[in-house]
Protein backbone atom coordinates (compact mmCIF):
# COMPACT_ATOMS: atom_id res chain seq x y z
CA UNK A 1 0.00 0.00 0.00
CA UNK A 2 1.00 3.65 -0.80
CA UNK A 3 2.08 6.08 1.28
CA UNK A 4 -1.74 8.22 1.14
CA UNK A 5 -3.32 4.84 1.94
CA UNK A 6 -1.85 4.46 5.35
CA UNK A 7 -1.81 8.34 6.05
CA UNK A 8 -5.62 8.31 5.52
CA UNK A 9 -6.16 5.15 7.53
CA UNK A 10 -4.07 7.38 10.08
CA UNK A 11 -6.33 10.03 9.95
CA UNK A 12 -9.30 7.87 10.28
CA UNK A 13 -7.91 6.24 13.60
CA UNK A 14 -6.77 9.12 14.87
CA UNK A 15 -10.39 10.87 14.59
CA UNK A 16 -11.78 8.09 15.62
CA UNK A 17 -10.12 8.29 18.84
CA UNK A 18 -10.78 11.96 19.42
CA UNK A 19 -14.00 11.26 18.94
CA UNK A 20 -14.66 8.96 21.21
CA UNK A 21 -12.44 10.23 23.86
CA UNK A 22 -14.78 13.39 23.60
CA UNK A 23 -17.81 11.72 24.68
CA UNK A 24 -16.67 10.09 28.06
CA UNK A 25 -20.28 10.09 29.11
CA UNK A 26 -21.77 6.75 29.48
CA UNK A 27 -22.07 5.94 25.98
CA UNK A 28 -24.84 2.77 25.20
CA UNK A 29 -22.78 -0.02 23.80
CA UNK A 30 -24.74 -0.38 20.68
CA UNK A 31 -23.30 3.12 19.56
CA UNK A 32 -19.72 1.85 20.10
CA UNK A 33 -19.88 -0.88 18.43
CA UNK A 34 -21.47 0.96 15.66
CA UNK A 35 -18.78 3.62 15.73
CA UNK A 36 -16.23 0.77 15.12
CA UNK A 37 -17.72 -0.79 12.55
CA UNK A 38 -17.79 2.89 11.17
CA UNK A 39 -14.31 3.39 11.26
CA UNK A 40 -13.44 -0.03 10.27
CA UNK A 41 -15.88 0.70 6.67
CA UNK A 42 -13.99 4.29 6.74
CA UNK A 43 -10.42 2.46 6.55
CA UNK A 44 -11.60 -0.44 4.03
CA UNK A 45 -13.08 2.36 2.02
CA UNK A 46 -9.24 4.52 1.45
CA UNK A 47 -7.72 0.68 1.18
CA UNK A 48 -10.04 0.44 -1.88
CA UNK A 49 -9.91 4.17 -3.24
CA UNK A 50 -6.08 4.37 -2.56
CA UNK A 51 -5.30 1.03 -4.39
CA UNK A 52 -7.47 1.24 -7.55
Amino acid sequence: MTFWTWFAIAIALISGVFAANAGKKETERKYVIAFIWFIVAVILFFIWWFTR
